[in-house]
């Protein structure tokens, strides 16, 4: 015989009350159960919940008679293996269920020997997904009714809304914790490596990696990750567009799909999972002050399950976003603070070298005079001043070579000071070549002039000693042989993409200085740039930085290219104004 309910007005206010005051979820859901069991008489019940880490039902809290520990962890055991169970049913169908009689229901699975009817409702969030279900038995036949279920569906709602508050809290904290850290942090290794761990610890996403844009090879490159992918840091990459991860980055959107080895665009190269096991995948573009600079994605595993789809929400696709804009934040910060560091040393330094130069000219210029009368008066001296005037020559080599080094002080230091005025850019390229060119050299060079390019402003004196740098490194490098090819032409589309997103509105004409040679080391490429690096005896490393600061002081950008072991192939882009009507010349 049916049982009424047990009459208590204020169940559902007294618990509201307590969701909304509680900072505990598990006390919250063990205070529905217990007000399950009571208010619908039942001898016992539990409340299982999805755990999206193995893709199941996990019985968290019990109550009533007859439960141990063991019991507890056993209760779903079977009617997971074998997919039956009112449990799984419900979880299933997102329905609520009510046996009358179990011993003749077709889903009921046996577990306490004394259990006669059951009823079962499932939690469902506002994304349709079943969060768990609460189910509660009796020791009678045809307990429940019509007002039982209604009543459970009730408890089930604030179970959800329980579990939904409780989710937001964590997304929240995850968001301070993220935005609190990597702002706190300087060094990009430890931001990336954090950025990493607070999804996976916080929200429960079972692998995540973080991809960046190598800007000498364009591609993003695996830069951290928690997955199996660790031995493959550094090495990982994707062209941009290639598969869902370089899709997200070329398109710049999110991307969120079940079954993703489904997907056209998927290609699975580089997997945290295997493609067989990929239940959900996630990815969001990461933005800098330059663009999309990476792509953060996550994965979940396939769930055994039919009625368990273990996808990604809208709440998780934002929650990433917001990560991944925090991350982009404080990698540019990051940046900002790097460059600030290495103007000022550069500051600093480029002060007490032109003092120390300016000191040192002076010293040499009087050891050159000094110099010049020893040897005026070895020349009296006749035969006998030989070896005294062998060493005079050797002293004046010297001093020339110091004077060689001053002058890469001086012109490093300048290279952002210009003296603009008007000019054409084949000209200086012309010049710079017939110049700086050996008459007699093994070397094949080619010129290929655009004809008609537009009228420059900058500093035409020092961009042709930039182009005579670039053109001397490359016969150093091809040993009196091989060829060089110099170029001048409107930039295209595909020079455009090394250009910043602040500079990618303007016009700009293109030079470029290809060999085949040696060319320039994958690992080389982001520092060839740099102050005091090379891989020449002679000089002290400032030459292609001198080149970069003279091309950053035009608004410029250059970039190396070149394929190693095949030859490199410097790119200088100089702007130019659209309005003007000028033109070049040959």
């Amino acid at each position: 015989m049916a049982c009424s309910l047990k009459a208590d007005p204020m169940l559902f206010a007294r618990l509201s009350r307590l969701i909304a005051e509680s900072h505990s979820l598990e006390d919250v859901l063990q205070s529905i159960l217990e007000e399950a069991v009571w208010v619908c008489g039942a001898v016992r019940g539990f409340l299982a919940l999805v755990d999206y880490d193995r893709g199941e039902l996990d019985t968290r809290y019990t109550a009533g008679v007859g439960w141990s520990e063991e019991k507890r962890i056993g209760r779903l055991r079977i009617s997971e293996s074998t997919g039956k169970g009112i449990t799984s049913y419900v979880a299933a169908t997102a329905v609520s269920y009510r046996s009358d009689n179990v011993a003749e229901d077709p889903y009921y699975i046996s577990f306490f020997d004394d259990v006669q009817s059951e009823i079962a409702v499932p939690l469902v969030d506002h994304f349709q997904r079943v969060r768990g279900v609460i189910n509660i038995e009796s020791v009678e036949l045809a307990h429940f009714d019509q007002g039982h279920e209604c009543t459970m569906a009730g408890l089930a709602d604030l179970a959800v809304i329980a579990i939904t508050i409780a989710d937001q809290k964590a997304r929240e904290r995850a968001l301070l914790q993220v935005g609190r850290e990597v702002n706190a942090i300087a060094d990009k290794d430890t931001i990336l490596k954090r950025v990493i761990d607070i999804p996976a610890e916080a929200l429960k996403f079972e692998d995540c990696s973080l991809f960046l844009r190598d800007d000498s090879t364009g591609k993003l490159v695996l830069r951290a990750t928690r997955g199996l992918l660790k031995q493959q840091v550094s090495e990982a990459a994707y062209d941009y567009g290639e598969g869902l991860t370089g899709w997200t980055a070329q398109a710049g959107e999110p991307v969120r799909v079940m079954n993703p080895a489904q997907d056209k665009r998927w290609r699975g190269r580089y997997e945290e999972i295997p493609s067989i096991d990929v239940g959900a995948f996630m990815a969001v573009p990461i933005f800098s002050h330059f663009g999309v600079i990476g792509v953060l994605r996550v994965q979940r595993k396939r769930s055994k399950y039919k009625w368990f789809t273990n996808s990604f929400t809208e709440d998780d696709e934002s929650i990433l976003v917001n990560i991944a804009t925090q991350l982009g934040i404080a990698l540019d910060n990051a940046r900002l603070i790097d460059q600030l560091v290495k103007t000022e040393r550069l500051a600093a330094w480029g002060e007490l070298s032109a003092r120390s130069a300016h000191m040192i000219g002076n010293r040499v210029f009087a050891i050159k005079g000094d110099v010049n009368e020893l040897e005026y008066y070895l020349g009296m001296l006749g035969a006998d001043s030989k070896k005294a005037l062998e060493l005079s020559d050797s002293i004046k080599s010297g001093i020339f070579l110091l004077e060689e080094i001053l002058n890469e002080f001086r012109d490093f230091v300048k290279a952002s000071h210009l003296d603009v005025e008007d000019f054409d850019i084949n000209c200086v390229v012309q010049e710079a070549v017939r110049e700086g060119f050996p008459k007699r050299s093994a070397t094949l060079l080619s010129l290929d002039i655009t004809p008609g390019l537009p009228v420059l402003k900058g500093d035409a004196k020092k961009l042709k000693r930039c182009f005579s740098e670039i053109l001397e490194n490359s016969v150093n490098f091809l040993m009196d042989s091989g060829e060089i090819q110099v170029s001048t032409a409107l930039a295209d589309a595909e020079d455009r993409q090394w250009l910043k997103p602040g500079q990618r509105h303007g016009s700009y004409v293109r030079i470029r200085f290809e060999d085949n040679g040696p060319g320039v080391e994958l690992k080389d490429k982001p520092r060839i740039f740099n102050p005091f690096v090379t891989s020449r005896a002679k000089g002290m490393g400032l030459g292609l930085s001198i080149v970069k600061g003279v091309i950053d002081s035009h608004n410029g950008v250059i970039y190396e290219d070149g394929t190693p072991g095949v030859g490199a192939r410097f790119n200088i882009l100089l702007p130019y104004e659209l309005e003007q009507d000028n033109t070049s010349s040959v």
